[in-house]
């Protein structure tokens, strides 16, 4: 399961790096054979130094004149090569951790794409929590704790490989026995950590999703949990998260922290068996038992560090896997494999000159319940068209199919006989201004606000739009004028004012089409009043579809459209529906500040 894990992870997120990934393998070798050279050269050092007249004469193919000369020479030569494996190796960690940072990055990225740019309807059921959670966590978990821990596996692997083929070639007998006993104490540890270690990991995989939920949920409603007097419910709720996440890390961390004690005790025992081994072989010649001893020292003492690195990563793979399996899942559940981004070039505007049709347009979330049923009606450019209707009667879903975020089930809306299509809805959006329900206000001046999402900031388009949004006057008296940070809550913007930055955002673009999703709800009557007589002074070189309850607002539209339960009931203006519709004046009662 863990193979085919990572499998699917390279098939999904690995396209372009199976190269650099074989090019570890080679980086890895390289290393391994400065640890083989290194080491290897310690044995002719310390016969040198024992029993100079031994290699006196030769070694290899270099001629030495005393036993200073060469003790000298093998001494810096192994001092040299060891320098050049760590300088080598400390190259390759930095080629590492530069390739697995932009691994990272490239899966965030896209993700982001596919949160900005998939169908709405899409996105819209995935939570706030969780798109964070796949972003900051579990990319975070994969890349450092798997990806990261299976190259450091590899390189390590590669150095263990090729001292104990020194040692192998050299001193075959104990080295055999000795990788005997390290295999086998490895075997039944690894056996007892892979146990331990998976089930932490699927226990952190979960509780990681509880408190980053649990933090979200305590942040976004700071206002309604006070109001509420349920601080301490909430603040208990988390901490017991933030608690229950500690102690599994907690416990990670103690797993994590073991194994090098271990290997410790596993390398002294190896040592102890390869030196009683050797003392047996070697009991009449002491200068090559001291010099055999010393290059075995060297070699366990090398292999232990590699070792506490094996177990290290093996652990912290066995923990993240759950990590690994997530993020393919969401691949899958994406449909990242056939998913494009659609071309949203903002130089490309729909033509829109007469008028826009709905045909027969139905809707539903879940492919059961219609939310939408059979709608058909007509906008006219420069039509000033209210929408009502109680709760849940479907009318920002109506303005959502509008836009294009939701696609219809089936029907059609055209534009100038121009059928909307997936293709060109961007261009259609071009020229919409939206006001939301929900009004987010950005950590930015209050010009940065009114021009987001464009290119470049007109500071004349600006102070115009907050004008006719009546919010210049505020903004004005402020310190920095437009270049004054807008803050929302204490001592900062009302809702009302959040609102009408809103309004502003949507006005500074000069939108053909200005779709207002209950804009006015939170704006008191004299201000709501004055937004109004603006709407209406635009509504004729600008079509503007509104879902209001507003008295005023509803009676400056040319047309209302009635819905009740998904079904549009009737349309007209003010006076034709109040006159047909008890219901409707009901509504209208309920629901304006008259």
């Amino acid at each position: 399961m863990r193979l085919e894990n990572f499998n699917n992870f390279l098939k999904y997120y690995g396209k372009g790096r199976y190269l650099s990934l074989c090019g570890f393998i080679g980086l890895s070798f390289i290393a391994g054979c400065l640890e083989f050279l290194g080491v290897a050269l310690i044995y002719p050092f310390i016969m040198l130094i024992i029993r100079p007249d031994s290699m006196l004469n030769t070694f290899g193919f270099i001629k030495f004149n005393n036993s200073i000369q060469s003790g000298l020479l093998i001494g810096l030569t192994v001092l040299l090569i060891f320098i050049i494996k760590n300088a080598f190796i400390i190259f390759t960690q930095y080629v590492q951790i530069k390739f697995t940072s932009n691994w990272k990055r490239d899966i965030v990225n896209k993700l982001m794409v596919y949160y900005i740019f998939a169908p709405y309807k899409d996105t819209m059921e995935i939570s706030q929590a969780d798109k964070l959670y796949v972003i900051e966590t579990v990319t975070v978990q994969v890349i450092d704790l798997f990806i990261m821990r299976v190259l450091n596996l590899l390189t390590n692997t590669i150095i263990i490989i090729m001292v104990l083929l020194l040692l192998l070639i050299k001193f075959l007998i104990p080295a055999i026995i000795t990788i005997i006993f390290v295999c086998v104490s490895l075997t039944i540890q690894n056996k007892f950590f892979k146990a331990k270690t998976t089930t932490i990991g699927t226990i952190l995989t979960k509780r990681f999703l509880q408190y980053k939920t649990s933090m979200l949920e305590n942040i976004n409603n700071i206002k309604e949990l006070k109001i509420l007097s349920a601080e301490n419910l909430f603040y208990n709720n988390f901490a017991k998260y933030a608690e229950n996440l500690k102690q599994t890390q907690v416990q990670q961390g103690f797993y994590g922290a073991i194994p090098p004690y271990i290997i410790e005790i596993l390398v002294v025992c190896a040592l102890l068996i390869m030196a009683c081994i050797l003392s047996f072989q070697n009991t009449n010649n002491n200068p090559e038992l001291i010099a055999s001893f010393a290059i075995i020292v060297a070699s366990l003492f090398r292999i232990a560090p590699a070792l506490n690195r094996i177990q290290s990563a093996v652990i912290n793979i066995n923990t993240s896997r759950n990590f690994v399996k997530k993020l393919n899942e969401v691949y899958e559940k994406y449909g990242f494999e056939h998913f494009e981004k659609t071309d949203c070039s903002i130089n490309e505007k729909l033509d829109f000159k007469n008028k826009i049709q709905l045909k027969n347009i139905n809707f539903s979330y879940n492919g059961s319940k219609q939310v939408i049923k059979n709608a058909s009606f007509e906008i006219n450019k420069g039509d000033f068209i209210g929408i009502i209707g109680l709760s849940g009667a479907g009318k920002s879903t109506l303005a959502d199919i509008i836009t294009g975020l939701l696609p219809a089930d089936s029907g059609e809306i055209t534009v100038d006989n121009t059928l909307l299509t997936p293709q060109n809805f961007p261009k259609f959006r071009h020229i919409i201004g939206y006001v939301p329900q929900q009004i987010n206000i950005l950590d930015k001046t209050f010009k940065e606000n009114v021009a987001w999402g464009c290119d470049t900031i007109n500071e004349e388009g600006v102070i115009k739009a907050l004008k006719a949004a009546r919010l210049y006057d505020i903004v004005s008296d402020t310190p920095e004028g437009i270049d004054t940070k807008a803050i929302s809550g204490v001592n900062g913007l009302s809702q009302g004012q959040k609102q009408r930055l809103a309004i502003a955002r949507a006005l500074y673009r000069d939108p053909e089409i200005i779709i207002l999703d209950e804009a006015t709800s939170a704006l008191d009557v004299k201000v709501e009043h004055e937004i109004t007589e603006t709407l209406k002074e635009i509504s004729g070189s600008k079509t503007i579809i509104a879902i209001a309850h507003r008295l005023s607002t509803l009676k400056a539209c040319n047309r209302l459209i009635y819905m009740k339960e998904g079904q549009i009931v009737d349309i007209g203006n003010f006076e034709e529906l109040s006159s047909k519709y008890e219901e409707f004046n009901n509504l209208v009662k309920l629901s304006s500040i008259n």
